[in-house]
């Protein structure tokens, strides 16, 4: 997508509030780990190289994300993004260009915003470049300061910030694009003088203004892309997200349902022209339909590989079988293994 870009996958929390023994990025979501939306986003920009940052259950993590031109680096003890940037160094150090800095809890960004961003970075002129977004309800999350130009001038925390600052909407993704020089230069300097005893990320903003160097705050127009998930109620309304996402690319692509909201596509299914989904129907895993086949309403696919004019009819469940040609599916069976 453009010379020169390095991806960097922060993903080594264990993320506490899912009370799970799951590491959180591991979680499912519509068919993919939370962390594979991310990698798998990243892949359409076809960066120089990916690096993930791995900690909790590092071996689970790697076995989970397969593919080409991944690297792994290990952050033995979470102390903060600014540290977990800091472990990639090595698998760096020779990169000379721009490093995007993504989060493996924020699997609803999609290409074409980290595309937009890295655009509007590059035009800025600007080392260092912030996404950012507009809330209504900005609660928590750290606030963007703008300076007379329109430049980032610095970030300030929900729980730092008086009142003026609190009633600004515009608040910070976590997302970063930054050249490679600046970027390990400046978390070789982060301190963790805080309440938190952490090395954080944001503090690059003060210390690159310290430099005399412009931080550009580059706005989003989506915050839904930009979803940090940190427990299961935010993971079910990812889920309900993607879902509406997931349906309507469908139907674009020439799948009717009669009911979208009461239909469920993972997002590893394949789905031909002309399929007919009836309410309360479930495609899940690897299930691939053929053109002109319906199916439903309350049907489960799981792994299965339906052909060309099928009709499956109410109640029925598949789970990794083929399913010819032309045949019907009578109501309630049960197709697959035992």
């Amino acid at each position: 997508m453009t010379e020169n870009l390095a991806v960097l996958i922060l993903a080594a929390g264990k993320g506490t509030r899912m009370k799970s023994n799951l590491v959180k990025v591991l979680h499912p979501l519509m068919g993919q780990t939370m962390l594979a939306h991310v990698v798998n986003s990243a892949r359409y920009l076809e960066p120089e190289r990916t690096v993930i940052v791995v900690g909790r259950q590092a071996e689970e993590v790697k076995a989970n994300i397969k593919g080409e031109g991944l690297t792994f680096v290990l952050q033995e003890k979470q102390l903060g993004t600014g540290h977990a940037v800091a472990q990639a160094r090595g698998a760096l150090a020779d990169f000379k260009g721009t490093v995007l800095i993504l989060s493996g809890d924020v699997p609803l960004l999609s290409p074409q915003t980290m595309m937009d961003f890295l655009a509007a970075h590059r035009q800025s002129g600007a080392p260092l470049s912030v996404l950012t977004v507009e809330l209504m309800d900005p609660a928590v999350y750290g606030r963007i300061i703008r300076d007379k130009a329109g430049y980032l001038l610095r970030i300030v925390e929900a729980r730092d910030a008086g009142a003026e600052e609190l009633a600004v909407c515009e608040i910070n993704t976590g997302i970063y694009a930054v050249d490679a020089g600046l970027l390990f230069d400046s978390v070789a300097n982060l301190s963790r003088d805080n309440d938190q005893k952490e090395y954080y990320l944001t503090d690059l903003v003060a210390m690159t203004r310290d430099q005399d160097l412009l931080v550009a705050a580059i706005l989003s127009p989506d915050p839904e892309e930009v979803l940090g998930i940190n427990d299961r109620t935010e993971l079910a309304e990812a889920m309900a997200i993607l879902q509406v996402r997931t349906n309507y690319a469908w139907m674009l692509a020439g799948v009717t349902m009669i009911d979208p909201n009461t239909t469920y596509i993972e997002t590893t299914v394949k789905l031909a022209q002309d399929v007919t989904l009836w309410p309360n129907t479930f495609l899940l895993g690897q299930t691939s339909v053929g053109p002109e086949t319906t199916i439903g309403p309350n049907c489960q696919l799981i792994d299965a590989v339906v052909g060309a004019g099928v009709t499956v009819k109410n109640g029925a469940f598949i789970e990794q079988a083929e399913i010819p040609d032309g045949a019907v599916i009578g109501p309630q069976a049960v197709i697959g293994p035992e």
